[in-house]
């Protein structure tokens, strides 16, 4: 389809969006491989490029019967629908695709304790993340903070766990010895930063099972944690993140960190996590693409 060089730039904001949707639409099937999905974008990105490039210039020199003033750069530029979609697709792609966790994957000494065995013993709780699993994740790896955690030593292991009816999801730790502000005291940072990516890790899950009013990524935009008790080094926690409540782009959620799912409560939490307009994304997409996160 040509695109209308009019001054207006309704007509070719109207088809890229069009664009967008389809593209948007076929890389969540199945079939779609995640390199395919990036190379249709960047052809969109170097179509939008040239169509930028071609109607500012007609405004610039009147050419396109209209001023410079009616040319709206930002209205082509924030729906480059390539970019949105080199950042959402590719990732939704790669989460649809990804498997369930072989046995192999699924292994993890904090399974032989007793109350981490009845977790996925309940109707609807799936395993779906271990250490293990880490290494071959799709979007987990290279610089992944739990990853550098386990590599290091500030987590001895990890085992999840995500309740596809109720929405919850659980993060067993084996927490290190080397996470202390005082002297064999868990850092209230260390903490916090479990909620943050447990919260994460539900969202991610959400996300795979098309449960979200919105589709891309959500960034933390507030994140509120009351610290109970002090939690040792060393320790075997539970932390848990479940749904508060959803409003367009917004979703607020809790959090709740544990010894064991009757234990003591350590700390908890409330965050809201925000999904960002399609300027931000448009801008994030084009950084990431530029920058290979999605390698093909």
């Amino acid at each position: 389809m040509r695109v209308n060089k009019c001054a207006s730039a309704t007509p070719a904001t109207d088809w890229l969006q069009m664009q967008g949707r389809l593209l948007l639409r076929a890389s969540f099937r199945s079939s779609v491989h995640p390199t395919c999905v990036k190379g249709a974008a960047e052809t969109r990105l170097q179509q939008q490029s040239a169509s930028v490039r071609q109607a500012h210039s007609q405004a610039t020199n009147g050419t396109g019967g209209g001023s410079q003033s009616s040319f709206n750069r930002k209205q082509f530029i924030l729906y480059p629908a390539a970019a949105v979609i080199a950042l959402t697709s590719v990732a939704a792609a790669k989460a649809h695709q990804q498997p369930l966790l072989d046995e192999e994957h699924q292994h993890s000494s904090l399974l032989d304790a007793q109350w981490v065995q009845r977790i996925p013993q309940q109707q609807n709780v799936l395993q779906v993340l271990s250490a293990k699993s880490l290494d071959t994740h799709p979007l987990l790896t290279k610089d992944h903070i739990f990853t550098a955690f386990l590599r290091n030593g500030q987590l001895k292991d990890m085992v999840c766990f995500y309740d596809t009816v109720e929405k919850k999801y659980y993060t067993v730790l084996q927490l290190g010895r080397e996470v202390c502000g005082f002297p064999t005291i868990v850092h209230g940072g260390f903490t916090a930063t479990v909620m943050d990516e447990t919260l994460g890790f539900l969202l991610f899950a959400l996300k795979k099972q098309q449960a979200l009013p919105f589709w891309g990524p959500a960034y933390t935009a507030h994140l509120e944690v009351e610290y109970k008790a002090k939690i040792s080094a060393g320790s075997v926690v539970l932390c848990t993140a479940e749904i508060e409540s959803m409003e367009g782009r917004k979703l607020w959620m809790k959090s709740t960190v544990k010894d064991g799912p009757t234990g003591k409560v350590y700390a908890t939490a409330r965050a809201l996590f925000v999904a960002p307009s399609s300027t931000r994304l448009a801008k994030d997409a084009v950084r990431l693409l530029r920058d290979g996160v999605f390698p093909s």
